[in-house]
């Protein structure tokens, strides 16, 4: 008999707020956490808005052998700390247990940064090309802002050690799938307690990609939101007026661990992780196979590996980017895996609310999903005003609603088509 995995403890410093209590209401309430960016001067950029961390957030200079030099690594403090303490483990720092783990991502690396970005130079290098602008003042006028290092997604070597020292874990890793990095982690730290391979996991996430680099890529892309004159109203996904997505930034965290480990510590399980399932398109780097094949087999895979039907999930948190190509596929991904069940699941973007948190993406969102059971509420997808007939879902448009959740399921699918799918189960239900 597999133990089950239960999760004990949350932890965020996010765009709606520096705490899980801080942001969940906002979030539940439909308050958008767009705004223009205020991290480095986007005038003249195609894309000047995004969802930042708001100033204010405390942390120490140093933790232990670690000095908290990079807003990455102030994040990812704050959001293991809080997750820790809830779950009762913040007493362990410093602690080696050989039973604990953590799974962390923490995205691209500033040598992607010095090989993409040359290239990137060569191939939009005309004056009279909009990216121009942005390219150059990245690669020549950055380095001459003494805030330069802040803004650049460094390659984050301390973060995974530094939740692994808080944590007093005995082994530790990252996890890179793109934007399915963060659900994907949290399917690695079900799957090692499940295996018997640890009896508590920290699974965390940051993203620190609101900068000139970023922001330029995956607006070369095509990928990103332009409507800078209203930033509240750009992500809107699943409306036939969507744009493109908006980053956004921060870092979440959770703790999961064995029932029967939970219970003898006394620790209460806030969810169960019941099931999970992970696929690719093989199809391209960018754009998601337009039927949704994969997304479909990661979702049903989850299902199989929980021992559920389809007719079982209450509610979806849909990756729902706010593009074209990835939520007309979701669509049909969903459509393809619940049949006519579809028309009755609410499915909602929490994205609409607070961008896109690539790598983070999935635990902030498996954060939401638990908050949502626990509170028996469904979070809207605000901004939707005009129907798409290729989105002809439940999208909860724009108001949350009250709902009994007692299985729910998360989706994050990223870029080259790496796809992951997480159900959580309101912990009393027991299979």
């Amino acid at each position: 008999m597999k133990p089950s995995v239960v999760i004990t403890g949350l932890g965020a410093v996010v765009p709606h707020g520096h705490s899980v209590a801080e942001a969940w209401p906002k979030i539940a309430a439909g308050e958008s956490a767009v705004d223009r960016i205020s991290l480095y001067d986007p005038s003249g950029h195609i894309t000047q808005i995004g969802a930042e961390v708001k100033p204010g957030f405390e942390a120490p200079e140093r933790i232990g052998p670690f000095a908290l030099d990079y807003s990455a690594l102030r994040y990812t403090w704050g959001a293991v700390h809080e997750a820790l303490q809830q779950a009762g483990l913040g007493d362990d720092v410093g602690n080696l247990d050989p039973k604990r783990a953590v799974v962390a991502t923490t995205g691209v690396s500033r040598a992607t940064l010095e090989a993409i970005g040359p290239t990137m130079m060569r191939c939009y290098g005309p004056v009279e090309n909009p990216w121009r602008m942005d390219l150059h003042d990245f690669f020549v006028e950055m380095p001459k802002a003494p805030e330069a290092p802040e803004l650049l997604p460094f390659l984050l070597e301390e973060a995974a050690p530094m939740a692994a020292w808080l944590a007093g874990a005995g082994q530790t890793w990252n996890v890179a799938s793109a934007c399915a990095s963060g659900s994907h982690a949290l399917a690695d730290a079900a799957a090692l307690i499940e295996n018997g391979e640890a009896e508590v996991v920290v699974a965390v996430g940051v993203c620190t990609g609101i900068n000139p680099a970023l922001v330029t890529g995956f607006a070369i892309l095509g990928a990103l939101s332009t409507r800078n004159d209203d930033p509240q109203a750009a992500s809107r996904p699943f409306d036939k007026g969507r744009d493109g997505f908006v980053l956004g930034e921060g870092a979440a965290c959770m703790v999961l661990e064995s029932a029967e480990h939970a219970a003898a510590r006394g620790a209460k399980p806030l969810a169960e992780l019941a099931g999970w399932g992970l696929s690719c398109d093989s199809y391209r780097l960018t754009d998601p196979q337009p039927e949704g094949i994969g997304m479909s087999l990661a979702m049903q895979r989850a299902l199989d590996h929980a021992g559920l039907e389809p007719t079982a999930i209450d509610y979806i948190n849909a990756h729902g980017t706010s593009t074209a190509y990835n939520d007309s596929a979701e669509t049909m991904a969903v459509r393809t895996t619940f049949g006519a069940h579809a028309n009755n699941i609410p499915v909602s973007s929490s994205k609409s609310m607070f961008g896109h948190l690539i790598q983070a993406a999935g635990l902030l969102e498996g954060i939401v999903c638990t908050k949502a059971i626990e509170d028996s509420w469904v979070p809207p997808t605000i901004n939707y005003s005009d129907p798409d007939p290729a989105c002809d879902l439940d999208v909860v448009p724009n108001v949350g609603r009250k709902a009994d959740l007692e299985l729910v399921m998360s989706n994050s699918f990223g870029f080259g088509g790496q796809n992951a799918t997480i159900i959580l189960r309101r912990p009393e239900l027991k299979s």
